[in-house]
């Protein structure tokens, strides 16, 4: 769903509940202990089974089977990835798949609280006593204040010197740590960003701005033969960003080659990374191409809590890039 924009799931909370004292209050685990009531009425909006996956998440899937997909980092909490068909995807935030106890971790899938939560009832533990108002089954979603699940961490480890490509599609990227994803990454990784605005704390070497499911139809019709289930009629991307430096020579292998092309990862709301060895005719900012690896976070993953602060090194924009140029299309 859409949070942050006007009319958006925030803005609406606001409304129905005025003592929040902020939207994403609702994501905080220690208001959620004193006041439930705000995030299940946003877990009735969008609760698995009443979407299908759109065409970001299509793109994503055809990327896996065209075997050009490392991993996709979600941040979304739907399940849409799994209903899309999508094998390597990292839940970073967690999803409604399952259900757990706050008091005694017992566990539960989502279709045996889906009734309360649709009728608008705090679903209680059916272990605990009923006298224990603590225990509610919470969805396996992470919270602010929560530690993000070590998978997580440890699947960033592994994938980031295996990644040659890294797309973000239609994330504000302002929550720690998936935040810090496109820094952590090696300079000479070439980064795409598909969203609807700038993010101008952080700098991309090809930014295409607009409607994501427009973009992505966009791309599909330019990519050709084999893409023509999302390469549909559409508005044509208008304003790409681009840097201002020397694109570096073009790889022996282009970025729709076949079977032997590169593997992209998707980092979110999505995102993607693809592997390979090498550097595609793509824009490079001012990265050097260089062979050397960046720890991905520098806390340890135990400790590492979900965060809605940007963090001091990604508001920064690097001064050794230049302004992107607008190009009209």
């Amino acid at each position: 769903p859409d949070f942050r924009s006007r009319g958006g799931v925030y803005a609406r909370l606001a409304k129905d509940f005025p003592n929040l004292p902020d939207p994403q209050a609702m994501f905080d685990i220690n208001f959620f202990r004193s006041d439930p009531r705000p995030f299940f009425k946003f877990a009735r909006e969008i609760y698995p089974g009443q979407f299908k996956p759109s065409p970001c998440h299509r793109f994503i899937r055809m990327l896996e089977e065209k075997g050009r997909l490392l991993r996709n980092y979600t941040q979304n909490i739907d399940t849409l990835e799994q209903v899309s068909g999508i094998q390597k995807v990292v839940q970073c935030h967690g999803s409604f798949a399952t259900s757990k106890c706050t008091v005694c971790g017992h566990v539960v899938d989502s279709d045996a609280v889906r009734e309360d939560i649709f009728s608008q009832v705090i679903p209680r533990c059916p272990r605990c006593s009923p006298s224990d108002q603590g225990a509610i089954m919470k969805p396996d979603i992470v919270f602010f204040g929560e530690s993000l699940p070590e998978h997580f961490h440890n699947q960033m480890a592994a994938d980031k010197d295996d990644c040659d490509l890294l797309i973000v599609i239609g994330s504000s990227l302002k929550v720690r740590p998936v935040a810090l994803i496109p820094n952590s990454l090696p300079a000479s990784i070439p980064q795409i960003l598909i969203n609807r605005e700038r993010l101008p704390y952080l700098n991309f070497d090809v930014e295409l701005l607009g409607n994501c499911d427009d973009i992505i139809g966009e791309l599909c019709r330019r990519l050709g033969p084999g893409w023509e289930e999302l390469a549909v009629e559409g508005p044509p991307i208008s304003e790409v960003l681009m840097s201002n430096l020397p694109t570096p020579p073009a790889s022996p292998h282009s970025c729709d080659s076949g079977d032997d092309a590169s593997n992209p990862a998707i980092s979110s709301s999505e995102a993607a990374m693809t592997s390979s060895n090498n550097i595609h005719n793509s824009p490079s900012g001012s990265k050097e191409h260089r062979n050397d690896s960046c720890l991905v976070e520098t806390s340890e993953p135990a400790q590492e809590v979900k965060s809605n602060e940007v963090d001091k090194d990604v508001q920064e924009v690097s001064t050794s890039q230049l302004e992107p140029n607008l190009i009209k299309i």
